[in-house]
């Protein structure tokens, strides 16, 4: 990284992009991120949350009466962070409320409901079969982002840069 006439940059971390299959990894879930979006006085919150990645987009759900509903209603900017294994990626966009009564509402809930509860590669598994039903009560939404990539990182990139950083330094 460095010769005895080149200083290493520590503060240009461009090299520690998280690559493509290793965003691929951590999007193919389920799997959890923190969901972020704002209050009515400007302040960011976030909540950790289950969800799918489905083309292109992020799919999550709640219970209709948390307070993100009414929020991202009157506010969709959103931001979405997962942090699995060392990689870590922050999307923002804009989030669409989906809920029951809704077009196309039932399509929705029965391929998300089918993925979150993994029912689709465990159709026999008790616990599963009963939390794909649990997850199908009326008063539940399902939150649809579309979101781009803002950053994404690898920390085993960062440690291996950091640990030569440092023996330069000590040389």
């Amino acid at each position: 990284m460095s010769t005895d006439d080149e200083q290493v940059d520590y503060e240009d971390l461009t090299s520690m992009r998280l690559d493509e299959d290793g965003l691929a990894e951590i999007l193919a879930g389920p799997a959890e991120c923190v969901f972020n979006w704002t209050t009515k006085d400007g302040h960011p919150v976030g909540v950790v949350v289950a969800f799918i990645h489905h083309d292109g987009k992020f799919f999550t759900t709640c219970a209709e009466r948390r307070k993100r509903v009414p929020a991202l209603r009157k506010r969709p900017q959103s931001g979405i962070v997962i942090n699995a294994a060392g990689k870590t990626a922050t999307f923002k966009g804009e989030s669409v409320v989906h809920a029951n009564g809704d077009p196309g509402f039932d399509e929705l809930k029965t391929w998300f409901y089918t993925r979150l509860s993994r029912l689709d590669t465990m159709p026999d598994d008790p616990y599963v079969q009963s939390f794909a039903k649990f997850l199908d009560s009326p008063h539940r939404v399902i939150i649809e982002t579309d979101a781009r990539l803002v950053v994404a990182f690898d920390t085993a990139k960062f440690r291996a840069f950091t640990v030569e950083a440092m023996n330069a330094e000590a040389d």
